[in-house]
């Protein structure tokens, strides 16, 4: 982790672009303290467009339209080729209605995407940098709002509440647990390239942070995605000779008095709030119970006699049932229409809103991208591809367990993920080695 990178006199302009790109990548958490926690502006979606245009406003470049950088070309075709497929059908084959909230969620999506191109290359180091910061600032936020509310009390999911009337109670976990898991994972990742022995504690520290928060949320399709993320690394990167170096590294000075200070500090914490490893226990009690329920209502398979029907899981069996039934009617070209129905399935509903055009757009894409993250998390090209890379691993599984294929959930992501991943860094390509020319050699005067 390099500090000079923010210097603001030095580095403003991609400070000022990072900052930008991480306010829309993973804003929600922001957004949620200042306007329900703190109360400040209106408490609607207004004051999330109001944010969302700062943070583009941060991203406007000196040379807006004149200059332009170059994309994953695969991906930028498939997810521009899906949006604007959605866009016809929310103008010509929409029964839901026109809402604001929709026309802003695609003029935020295309205009992130626009001003993205204007980004370059070289903003990697400073964005990767500042996406940690601020997932790790959102995380304090986040315990000061529970600390602060007093209808929350341990044992209940970690969330922000809503302040806005007719809101979901209990505000919305997977928001906590993603900024959760987007410290968790920029952190390890920068840890990997940081010497210096104080800021390796405080990644540690964050690494253990965000792996608190994950669990705080019970958000299950968190918890799945950590596990497929560490699944591709140690399926790609663990070999049994790591076992041996590892242990020899630990003996080295600088090592040991990392690991003591780490014990020390687990040590102190533990003895000091006892209390909070008994939560912690307890929160995997529940997740396990939740995990038996969802296996119960999928497969009608009872693994525990507490094992009772998951109605979020029992609303995606459904969801199913819907597609089969799309399936095997004409709606299979052409869809049912925008937002007709909510499958809680994102890559079911691209099929049956959107017909197999759809399907074939948004499930490309994934694939394509999936492709390229492979071949990343085998590479490790910069620390931000790695982290690109291992946080779709981790959201994943949302592509079969919630959400809707044209949220911004997805799209903000996806942006980054298609400016960055998969293209060609000039510092990554290797230098080719200086090779001397052979001295020419005098002719001789003998012949033959």
């Amino acid at each position: 982790m390099n500090w000079s990178l923010f210097n603001v006199v030095n580095n403003f302009n991609y400070l000022r672009y990072s900052m930008g790109i991480a306010m829309m990548f993973n804003g929600f958490p922001l957004i949620f303290f200042i306007r329900d926690t703190l109360g400040i502006g209106p408490a609607s979606s207004v004051f999330t467009a109001m944010f969302f245009s700062l943070a583009l406003l941060l991203m406007i470049p000196p040379t807006l339209f004149k200059r332009l950088y170059k994309p994953n070309v695969i991906l930028i075709n498939l997810g521009a080729g899906f949006l604007l497929l959605t866009l016809w059908y929310f103008m010509f084959m929409n029964h839901q209605g026109k809402s604001i909230a929709d026309i802003g969620n695609f003029v935020f999506t295309f205009g992130f995407l626009a001003l993205l191109m204007h980004v370059p290359n070289d903003v990697k180091d400073t964005l990767i940098q500042v996406l940690f910061l601020f997932s790790f600032f959102t995380n304090i936020t986040l315990v000061y709002s529970l600390i602060t509310d007093p209808n929350w009390t341990p044992g209940m999911r970690a969330a922000v509440n809503f302040a806005n009337e007719g809101a979901q109670p209990g505000g919305n976990p997977h928001i906590t647990a993603r900024n959760g898991v987007i410290t968790l994972l920029s952190a390890l990742v920068l840890l990997g390239n940081t010497k210096h022995l104080l800021t390796r504690l405080f990644l540690f520290f964050s690494v253990l942070f965000g792996m608190g928060v994950v669990v705080l949320s019970l958000a299950k399709s968190s918890y799945l995605g950590l596990g497929i993320a560490f699944g591709a690394y140690f399926l790609f990167h663990f070999k049994f000779s790591n076992i041996t170096t590892g242990i020899a590294n630990a003996f080295k000075f600088r090592n040991m008095v990392f690991i003591i200070l780490i014990l020390v500090a687990i040590n102190y914490f533990l003895s000091r709030y006892g209390n909070i490893l008994n939560l912690l226990l307890g929160y995997w009690d529940i997740f396990q119970d939740r995990i038996m329920n969802v296996i119960f209502t999928s497969t009608g398979v009872r693994l525990s006699e507490e094992a009772d029907v998951d109605y979020s899981a029992m609303g995606r069996v459904s969801g199913f049932g819907e597609f089969l039934e799309t399936l095997y009617s004409w709606d299979i070209f052409l869809g049912r229409g925008y937002k007709n129905d909510y499958l809680d399935v994102p890559l079911l509903e691209s099929w049956v809103n959107h017909g197999i055009f759809g399907f074939v757009f948004f499930a490309s894409f994934n694939f394509f991208l999936f492709l390229y993250v492979i071949r990343e998390v085998r590479r490790h090209t910069n620390p931000l591809t790695t982290f690109l890379a291992y946080f779709f691993l981790s959201m994943v599984v949302l592509l079969f367990t919630g959400g809707r294929p044209y949220d911004i959930a997805f799209w903000f992501p996806y942006a980054v993920m298609i400016r960055f991943l998969g293209i060609k860094y000039l510092d990554a390509v290797p230098r080719f080695r200086k090779v001397s020319r052979p001295q020419p050699q005098p002719v001789s005067t003998v012949t033959t």
